[in-house]
């Protein structure tokens, strides 16, 4: 079963719209906002964002002022004598950004890449994590 989004097909018909109306030559190379997949836990926020056939180093991760930023490319190589039938892969630049609560400490976020998905953990800020306090008995 395949299900629905409709987020999805407003993002399609909206990219379809502007290439239909846009000059190619004012096109550019496209920009695409790559799928996250977003969990909360005791640990922190996990961000799992998703780049296809995007080499390692040309990933960048930037945090500053309550936002996390994500940016990478997969260039397009053409070969010459090579006749290209179909190009549905994403090809260009992926960026998205997300906004931080001060609940979780961007000072010390960890990224891992790997298999095309990069793993971002947000730790929680240590100020909002629940403390044992110790009863004094008198």
């Amino acid at each position: 079963m395949i299900r629905f989004d409709p987020f999805k097909e407003l993002e399609e018909l909206q990219e379809r719209l502007a290439r239909a109306f846009t000059p190619q030559a004012q096109q550019g190379p496209r920009v695409y906002a790559p799928a996250v997949d977003a969990v909360e836990d005791a640990e922190g926020l996990h961000l799992l964002v998703y780049l296809p056939g995007v080499d390692p180093e040309r990933v960048e991760v930037v945090a500053e002022e309550g936002v996390l930023s994500v940016k990478a490319e997969r260039p397009f190589e053409r070969k010459e004598n090579a006749t290209y039938h179909r190009l549905e892969g994403p090809y260009g630049t992926f960026a998205r950004s997300f906004n931080i609560p001060n609940t979780f400490d961007l000072s010390r976020v960890q990224a891992r890449f790997r298999h095309g998905v990069l793993h971002l953990l947000v730790p929680r800020a240590e100020e909002t994590k629940p403390k044992k306090i110790q009863v004094q008995v008198e």
